[in-house]
């Protein structure tokens, strides 16, 4: 009788041992995945964070400030400076883009490109409606940035997600 307790007791804990060899992998799939989503969405709130601190600076600043050096408006200067600095701070480094020098602009927009994807748009001719249709001239500002997963190699559908946008849009303070 003790000799088939053993035995049972020895089967149910090999049994025991490939069942957790079984579950870990998914175990630490889903506790890796958990780290991605949470990195990214406090990565994307903190964009977010720096696209409302460079639109809060060109809102409140006219475009026609003559004191500016550069063929830029001081106040787009400040704004890419600011979101340079903002994501510098928060572990999140875009020192490929030059706040003196934007890679194009058009009338009222100014765009900053990286090799590696990121990018860093300034509109200051955007415009929406209220309630009551009345366009109301704002800038907005969008920030992209690129993201590389620790499930990329394991999960091919992630490959589609390689970069997260945020955008900030607020209604001009300062007339040009």
């Amino acid at each position: 009788m003790k000799r088939a307790r053993r035995r049972s007791r020895a089967g149910q804990r090999g049994a025991e041992f490939v069942e957790f060899a079984l579950v870990l992998p998914l175990i630490l799939l889903l506790l890796l995945g958990i780290f991605d989503f949470g990195s990214f969405f406090a990565l994307r709130q903190k964009m977010t964070n720096a696209a409302r601190e460079g639109a809060r600076i060109v809102i409140s600043s006219p475009l026609s400030d003559a004191s500016c050096s550069s063929a830029t408006p001081c106040s787009i200067v400040a704004a890419a400076g600011a979101v340079v600095h903002y994501m510098a701070n928060a572990d999140a480094s875009i020192s490929c883009i030059q706040p003196g020098s934007p890679t194009t602009s058009a009338p009222l927009k100014w765009t900053y490109s990286c090799a590696n994807g990121t990018s860093l748009v300034i509109n200051r001719g955007y415009s929406f409606s209220d309630s009551g249709n009345i366009m109301i001239p704002a800038t907005q500002v969008t920030l992209v940035y690129p993201i590389e997963w620790q499930l990329g190699g394991l999960l091919p559908d992630l490959s589609r997600f390689k970069t997260i946008t945020t955008q900030a849009t607020m209604p001009n303070l300062a007339s040009d």
